[in-house]
């Protein structure tokens, strides 16, 4: 069974956290405060909630049915995830570059995105 929308959007954030190879207080809060307010099921709930427990990684999977509003509302959470902590290491940067192709977002509405996020070091 595939997983739902806002599952896999939870997975992408997640991976944006993880993306350092840790998981920061503040990024777990974000994610746990996610987690307890998103329309999932029991079983869904179940599933992100095991995101916090392990480094995640970014799924392989398109999100081509998402408006491109909702695409680059993803993107703006992720970068905003990713910052969450104080920190933007390389393996952020290089996880963000995937999630942007993976949203097919274009390079020019990324860097736009990338700019409206405070801490946010562009490269």
């Amino acid at each position: 069974m595939a997983e739902s929308q806002i599952l896999s959007v939870i997975r992408m954030w997640a991976a944006i956290a993880w993306a350092d190879g840790v998981l920061a207080e503040a990024e777990a809060e974000g994610l746990r405060r996610l987690i307890r307010t998103a329309d999932l099921t029991a079983e869904e709930r179940m599933a992100a909630s095991r995101l916090l427990e392990e480094n995640t990684t970014l799924p392989e999977t398109y999100l081509t049915s998402m408006s491109p509003e909702s695409r680059r509302g993803v993107y703006r959470a992720a970068c905003r995830m990713a910052i969450v902590d104080h920190v933007f290491s390389q393996t952020e940067r290089a996880t963000l570059a995937r999630l942007r192709e993976l949203l097919a977002i274009p390079e020019d509405i990324a860097h736009e995105i990338e700019a409206d996020v405070p801490g946010l070091a562009t490269s």
